[in-house]
């Protein structure tokens, strides 16, 4: 009697496909170390808040939001490191300064004036106070700054005052203040007025300088300015070298989140940045990430197309560059408006985070083959507004050139109308066709670590062939494969012929794979490469 002791069943997982990473601007916390978080408190708690000019905050929330059940985020350090100054105002006790660093904040202002503002006379301080921030219309061409302003005050209506003859938006008030907000009882306690503001405002931070009992500013009727801020992040980018090699021992890991590259207000140098982004997904090993972009805020359909394709714009808003063409990497346009109910205002935001959490709830919900788009798993729950309205003809530019359309619809709402990667591969055309190829490479890579160190003979393939059939045939059943039999979804070799002597002997096993994805119905073969026993 024989005894032969055969490897039993290996099933092999399904990788994760949601995870998402979140590299950009924090108003505090670690430095260029990926911190773990499940919830937008969670990244509060390390993080800090909302701040105006910086998208990272805003890209968590709207994750969370649209469906997003766990992220990374990496607080990137401006490059170089001592590049940027805070923009600041002593009124009397009150300190105020820019919410971030930045020569954006020297053009902040801020009033003081009598609460409500009809009580006579206002040079005469009332008790009751209104802090008002101020922020002026340019006279000339708009900074990047200046138009995300004005699409801010546009949304929210917001009021104008005049002052020496120019006009100037009114961006946050604070009414109902006393000198009882500005008491502080001792160093290590907040006056009212701190936590009140610090937890509300976009624009400034506040802080009581001395301990003791309140002091009621003076009224400021012409906007008194903040000074001294430099640097700014549309001149001025964050480390993304430096932030994303710190991701290098992540392993599960699934979506790339920059949101602040689109503060970067040369395009050309933006257009790089996203480059920079999608060559460090080509380079990892294995390559499981994908990029979420963002096309520059307020550029009509033409110039998109350029940004993406690297041509230069008709306009010469665009410079010409490298090509984006990857199919590691998407591109959405225009940006969204979304409700932030903590400060009741519409905020003008890029769209890659909540883009990423409608990965993330269809991925749950239907499964990575599905394309996270249309009027259902493209329904952005969280947006309010575009910046951009994007026209049915519109998109018959966008879609050829690989951008997805975010659509203001009848009835839908505003919905994802695109599923197409950078990639001019027609193979590799679709969103859901390079996840889910990602998706089957990175369950099988981690599926067969058990094979290493076997000896390379007919039993390991036999075995092997069994597990990877297995798990095929479970993504086939799921919906996540064509065909009508097993057959004409998917195949696997691992035999003599793709495992021959020469590469047994360098302990090297190979399996071959094809599948056929829902769209595009042919077979695209992934190779597997695992470490065996050498032989002989």
């Amino acid at each position: 009697m024989y005894i032969e002791e055969l490897p039993g069943p290996q099933q092999i997982a399904g990788a994760g496909t949601s995870t998402t990473v979140f590299v950009g601007w924090t108003e505090r916390g670690p430095l260029e170390t990926p911190t773990q978080i499940d919830s937008w408190n969670a990244f509060t708690r390390t993080f800090g808040n909302f701040v105006w000019g910086r998208n990272t905050a805003y890209a968590v929330y709207n994750f969370f939001a649209e469906g997003g059940a766990l992220a990374y985020v990496v607080r990137a350090a401006p490059n170089p490191p001592t590049s940027e100054t805070t923009a600041v105002l002593e009124l009397g006790n009150l300190a105020i300064s820019a919410s971030s660093p930045g020569a954006w904040g020297n053009l902040l202002g801020v009033l003081i004036e009598n609460w409500p503002t009809e009580t006579p006379p206002a040079s005469t301080a009332t008790p009751i106070f209104v802090l008002r921030v101020v922020y002026p219309q340019p006279t000339g061409t708009p900074s990047l700054m200046d138009q995300l302003v004005a699409r801010f005050a546009e949304i929210n209506q917001l009021p104008v005052v005049n002052a020496n003859g120019a006009n100037y938006w009114v961006v946050e008030q604070f009414p109902g203040l006393t000198a009882n907000d500005l008491t502080k009882p001792d160093a290590n306690s907040a006056a009212p007025i701190e936590t009140r503001i610090n937890a509300q405002s976009l624009f400034i931070r506040v802080a009581v300088n001395e301990p003791g009992p309140g002091t009621r500013p003076e009224n400021v009727l012409t906007p008194a300015m903040l000074q001294g801020g430099a640097g700014d992040p549309s001149t001025t980018p964050v480390d993304y070298a430096s932030a994303l090699a710190t991701l290098d021992p992540l392993n599960d890991i699934s979506l790339l989140v920059l949101p602040d590259t689109a503060m970067i207000e040369d395009l050309g140098k933006q257009r790089a940045t996203v480059q920079e982004a999608i060559s460090y997904c080509e380079g990892r090993t294995p390559r499981d990430l994908f990029v979420i972009a963002d096309a520059p805020f307020g550029l009509d359909v033409q110039d998109v197309v350029s940004f993406k394709s690297g041509a230069a714009s008709p306009d010469s808003v665009v410079p010409a560059g490298n090509a984006l063409n990857s199919s590691y990497g998407a591109l959405y346009y225009p940006w969204i408006d979304f409700f932030n109910g903590l400060t009741s205002v519409n905020i003008p935001t890029p769209p890659s985070g909540a883009i990423a959490g409608t990965y993330a709830e269809t991925d749950n919900r239907v499964g990575v083959f599905k394309a996270p788009a249309g009027i259902t798993d493209g329904k952005l729950s969280s947006a309010v507004g575009l910046s951009n309205l994007v026209t049915s003809s519109d998109q018959d530019v966008l879609n050829p050139n690989g951008i997805n359309a975010l659509r203001m619809l009848p009835r839908y709402g505003i919905v994802t109308y695109g599923a197409r990667t950078l990639s001019t591969d027609p193979s590799l055309t679709y969103v859901n066709v390079r996840r889910l190829l990602t998706y089957i490479e990175m369950s099988l890579y981690w599926g067969l670590q058990w094979v290493v160190f076997e000896p390379n003979d007919q039993k390991l393939w036999g075995a092997v062939n069994r597990d990877v059939t297995q798990f095929l045939t479970s993504v086939w059943q799921a919906g996540g494969l064509f065909g009508a039999q097993e057959s004409e979804a998917f195949f696997v070799q691992v035999n003599a012929a793709n495992n021959p002597p020469e590469t047994r002997n360098q302990g090297l096993l190979f399996v071959d794979v094809g599948v056929a994805p829902v769209r595009p119905a042919e077979f695209v073969v992934i190779r597997i490469q695992q470490a065996t026993l050498p032989t002989g």
